[in-house]
């Protein structure tokens, strides 16, 4: 076996030169059933455990950690990741509030 068969074998061998638009379309409706598929087969399956997504307080610690490590770092890069870490964490706070809902100081005051 030559290495160019090991490589690319024949079962895997496509040319996308010859694809038409309708082949691309076909292609991508197939993903798209095929995504749907696993979203109905994973609702189904309890089996699985389903990870809780990251609190609000816990994304800020992890973005804040992130930032004092790239502080003292002198690289284009972690100026960047600084920089747009910073940004997550406007954004975080400005979402949050979004959430909030109006409340009354009255409700606070207990009567003596």
């Amino acid at each position: 076996m030559s290495i160019i068969e090991l490589l690319n074998p024949t079962t895997e061998a496509h040319n996308i030169f010859n694809a038409m638009d309708v082949d691309i379309y076909q292609a991508v409706v197939d993903a798209k059933k095929a995504q749907e598929g696993l979203a109905v087969l994973g609702a189904s399956n309890n089996d699985t455990p389903v990870e809780p997504v990251p609190t609000h307080n816990e994304a800020l610690q992890a973005a804040l950690l992130l930032q004092k490590y790239t502080k003292d770092l002198n690289d284009p890069f972690a100026c960047k990741l600084e920089m747009m870490l910073g940004l997550f964490g406007q954004r975080v706070h400005t979402k949050e509030m979004q959430g909030m809902k109006d409340s009354k100081l009255t409700l606070y005051i207990l009567p003596s």
